[in-house]
């Protein structure tokens, strides 16, 4: 791929000193948009600045501190001598640098936003709000002169000012292009760090779809994996889901970090125990994170997970791996992990079945005998195979695994392809070049409810982990009323026993080539004597995702 590199050509050597100069961890810091969406003011933000020094925040380690929008002018006009934006001094009638002072005086390092379009997202439709389009030179030097270190670089009016042209969802081709060049400016004034906050729209390259972990390395140091996060429990949990092939793909990593957006911790729409959750995901992810609510009304004990110095401590990791998704239990729970530095492992259990309960890991399925546990919700440690704990309905376990003593065991699978299976009502079989079978089968449940059957199963075990590899790129967007939470369910029975909902996350872009390989599924009923069948459907009229393969154990 070179479109994206394009814009680091002309960068001269002390510009690429400066990008390499900003931290290769995820961001930590606060942010307006949450708490004030585009109407932050002066005061607020003067009450801010001091509540997050006040109350250990900069202490813990929230040092980057940023205005989204709403710091810009609303009359649509330029600054007549330098050509750079303009501030609202209706909002902020002593301009933004004593509040640039005033963060960098407790410790803090101050940012700022702008967009990549003719204007600047906001709720006012059609925007006022000029952006960067165009200016990024003389906006870039109007940011460096309020000492800033980040920008957060929006996708609002890409095409035109008009309303319809608002936050574009489609894939488009110019993105490297745009986004790189305030990247260049950026370099060219010192300010090392820029998001890019497209929110997980696709490049549409010569090779087909690419999102934005693809394309952004070399013109960012961030990039915002999907739309934007609001309040409640299944906006986190549809960029939960999107995160997922992400956290998987091997290409987040120091320098080039996955943003899953603003935390939601302090705001309606969650519970406590849903908001905990949220925060050990986020950090875990190895996502920035950026507070974004009222900080002086924070109870302690949200002050005390949001202060969490082992969840901060992971996502600080240096290593910048993201936990992985080793298994879904549908609506019931599912169970993450991933390698930290110095050989340490951070694993995360979530409820999906929003009971209070127990939940357990078995560290046996994380290939580990036996470890050092620490809870990172109480802070105590014991030593074991398993950890059990009660939680509340969304609640979680995080725990960091030391000592590790690991295990060597392989499990023999043997696949069989979805397209030599039985299809009915309409299932059909499509070409796929990232399918290891060559193609796959599609059109699985939905209006005519189409369906695949696999017959003449052998595998030795009754009730086993079914390996999966499927494609779903049905991706889900905020706003506009879209409900869709970056996963498709398949109807899945054995031998024509009691079907189960299966939740199968989002894979990609491209449904010719985004495969999900080895997804594992936890199903009954096989016979271990004679033949299976596996049915698979669409759940609740809806569609399944598309299969290439499945494999039972051997």
């Amino acid at each position: 791929m070179v479109g994206p590199n394009l814009a680091l050509l002309s960068l001269s050597s002390a510009a690429l000193i400066a990008a390499q100069s900003f931290q290769s961890t995820p961001v930590l810091g606060w942010n307006s948009y949450n708490k004030d969406s585009c109407s932050p003011t002066q005061d607020g933000i003067t009450k801010t600045i001091n509540a997050l020094a006040d109350r250990g925040f900069v202490a813990a380690g929230y040092n980057f501190f940023q205005i989204d929008c709403g710091w810009a002018s609303r009359d649509g006009q330029r600054n007549s001598s330098t050509g750079a934006l303009k501030i609202d001094t209706n909002a902020f009638p002593n301009g933004l640098k004593p509040l640039s002072d005033l963060a960098r005086s407790k410790g803090m390092k101050w940012t700022m936003y702008s967009d990549a379009g003719v204007r600047m997202c906001d709720p006012q439709s059609p925007s006022p709000v000029l952006g960067s389009l165009g200016h990024e030179a003389q906006d870039a030097e109007f940011f460096k002169s309020l000492n800033t270190e980040y920008v957060k670089y929006d996708n609002c009016y890409a095409d035109g000012p008009a309303a319809s042209q608002n936050a574009p969802k489609d894939a488009r081709t110019d993105f490297p292009s745009r986004f790189g060049v305030m990247w260049k400016e950026l370099q060219r004034v010192g300010i090392p760090g820029m998001l890019i906050c497209q929110w997980g729209t696709p490049y549409s390259s010569s090779s087909g779809l690419q999102g934005p972990k693809d394309w952004t390395k070399g013109i960012s140091t961030s990039f915002r994996l999907s739309d934007d996060i609001t309040q409640g429990w299944a906006s986190m949990y549809r960029i939960y889901n999107q995160a997922v092939h992400i956290a998987a793909s091997g290409q987040v990593g120091p320098g080039h970090i996955a943003d899953a957006d603003l935390l939601e911790v302090g705001n309606k729409g969650m519970t406590f125990d849903e908001q905990a959750t949220h925060f050990a995901a986020w950090a875990m992810l190895k996502s920035a994170l950026m507070i974004s609510t009222d900080v002086s009304a924070l109870s302690a004990d949200t002050v005390k997970v949001l202060q969490n110095k082992d969840l901060l401590a992971i996502n600080q990791d240096s290593a910048v791996k993201p936990i992985t998704l080793k298994q879904r239990w549908s609506l019931d729970r599912d169970l993450w992990s991933g390698d930290l530095a110095n050989g340490d492992v951070a694993v995360l259990v979530v409820d999906l079945s929003n009971t209070r309960r127990t939940l357990s890991v078995q560290l046996s399925t994380l290939g580990i005998e036996s470890a050092t546990i620490k809870d990172l919700w109480s802070g105590t440690t014991t030593s074991g195979s398993s950890f059990s704990k009660q939680v509340n309905a969304h609640g979680s376990i995080a725990l960091r695994l030391s000592n590790i003593k690991r295990r060597s065991t392989t499990t023999n699978y043997k696949y069989i392809s979805a397209s030599t299976g039985s299809l009915a009502s309409g299932a059909s079989i499509s070409s796929c070049s990232g399918c290891t079978s060559t193609n796959k089968v599609g059109n699985l449940g939905g209006p005519s409810n189409g369906a695949l059957t696999l017959s003449n199963i052998r595998t030795s075990q009754a009730t086993q982990t079914v390996r999966f590899d499927y494609v779903n790129c049905d991706v889900g967007y905020a706003f506009s009323g879209d409900t869709r939470n970056n996963e498709r369910n398949a109807s899945i029975s054995v031998n024509g026993g009691a079907a189960k909902t299966i939740s199968f996350p989002l894979t990609g872009y491209n449904w010719d080539k985004d495969v999900t390989k080895g997804y594992a599924v936890e199903l009954s009923g096989f016979s271990t004597t004679g033949a299976n069948s596996i049915v698979i459907k669409g759940a609740n009229g809806a569609y399944a995702p598309d299969f290439d393969r499945v494999g039972v154990v051997a």
